[in-house]
């Protein structure tokens, strides 16, 4: 198991990270693959295009990696690939079975990178091991790579413009509990009366085990903060949505209402 902090600004409400600004609309089958980093179509050039090798769905390493925010380097002498995004880090050779995460976290991968045309391209589930939302739709061709604090920021904008079905259609596992709507409508309105206006993501945690990613989130709002919690599974897609009042929040909730 590893476990990743990301402290982001505040975001204000209107920053719309979830009301459809960082979520991609449908597509139809198309002949190659599309990649979608963080809500945006990746526009790649140079001859560099995602492709399918047996099982394995190939994205050119470096450009998509830039587009989370990753400097990526590579060191000729040693044959080592290192990126690196605010206080993460990540160390690994194309011939090696592992990752270092952050200098010191051993990840064992033996995913298999490869080199084409000079270029080196990463297997989906390169980019899952070193913490990131991956999902792939084979009847659109399409692979979404979120950043963790990206999609709790979509979620929750999504959560705020009461936006449910598009969240659910985006972002949930197929055919989840007919009752998912409700519950998630009551839990953000009765989170949301109480706390006063949302503010935005104040900071994110996630941490990985077993093919679960669990993305824990603390939502600012004017009077209170919440916790927002996304299980993931293996997919990629959500199984789990939780919406928890810290103490701040809960003072709120039991203080009498002002005059």
């Amino acid at each position: 198991m590893f476990k990743r902090i990301v402290t982001v600004f505040l975001s204000v409400m209107l920053f719309a990270a979830g009301a459809g600004v960082l979520t991609s609309p449908n597509v139809s089958a198309a002949g190659s693959l599309r990649i979608i980093v963080n809500g945006q179509e990746l526009q790649l050039g140079g001859g560099a295009s995602a492709y399918t090798d047996g099982t394995d769905i190939m994205l050119p390493l470096r450009e998509t990696a830039q587009a989370l925010k990753y400097k990526v380097t590579f060191s000729g002498a040693t044959g080592t690939f290192l990126l690196e995004r605010f206080q993460e880090s990540v160390q690994f050779r194309l011939s090696g079975k592992e990752l270092v995460l952050d200098g010191k976290n051993k990840v064992p991968f033996t995913g298999g990178f490869e080199l084409k045309q000079k270029k080196a391209y990463a297997p989906l589930s390169f980019f899952a091991a070193i913490g990131l939302v991956t999902s792939y739709n084979p009847e659109t061709d399409q692979v979404d790579v979120y950043a963790p604090e990206v999609m709790a920021g979509a979620v929750a904008g999504l959560l705020v413009t009461g936006n449910y079905p598009a969240l659910k259609e985006r972002y949930y596992a197929k055919d989840p509990e007919p009752a998912v709507l409700p519950v998630l409508q009551q839990s953000w309105e009765g989170m949301n009366t109480p706390a006063g206006s949302y503010l935005g993501v104040k900071s994110t945690t996630s941490t990985q085990q077993d093919g679960v990613m669990m993305i824990v989130s603390v939502l600012s709002f004017t009077k209170a903060e919440a916790v927002l919690t996304l299980e993931l599974g293996a997919s990629g897609k959500l199984t789990k949505l939780t919406l928890t009042p810290v103490q701040a929040a809960n003072e709120v909730l039991a203080s009498p209402a002002q005059p």
